[in-house]
């Protein structure tokens, strides 16, 4: 774990799993209130609720995926953790730095390498 502190390597465990319990939360309580997955609005009479209905669809869409990404980089981060890699930079091989772990427990590239990633990919 590259000379990582067990109190600190705790201390982000618990952090993500808790996150990783918050972001399923998020997920689910998405799925109940987008118009179209939940059919609250499937027989509108109304103009116009069509367009609404699949404008909201799409920015639930969109945040699901946001979340969905997050819970992936969450469960890598601990499947890292419970093999003995956390900590390591997937680009370089290099330790990330550990304020950078405690600011961004997911972080998987160290600065230097994230520097040189474009912003949508940073991680």
């Amino acid at each position: 774990m590259l000379n990582i502190h067990q109190k600190t390597l705790d201390k982000i465990k618990s952090y993500l799993k808790r996150q990783q319990k918050q972001v399923e939360s998020q997920i689910k309580s998405l799925e109940k209130e987008d118009p179209v997955l939940s059919d609250g609005l499937a027989e509108s009479p109304e103009s116009g609720t069509e367009s609404w209905s699949a404008d909201v669809h799409a920015r639930f869409v969109s945040m699901k995926n946001e979340l969905l990404g997050l819970s992936k980089r969450i469960t890598n981060s601990l499947t890292s953790l419970k093999k003995g890699t956390y900590g390591k930079c997937e680009r370089c091989g290099k330790k990330i730095e550990v304020a950078r772990l405690d600011a961004l427990p997911t972080a998987s590239l160290c600065l230097s390498c994230s520097k040189k990633t474009p912003s949508r990919t940073k991680r």
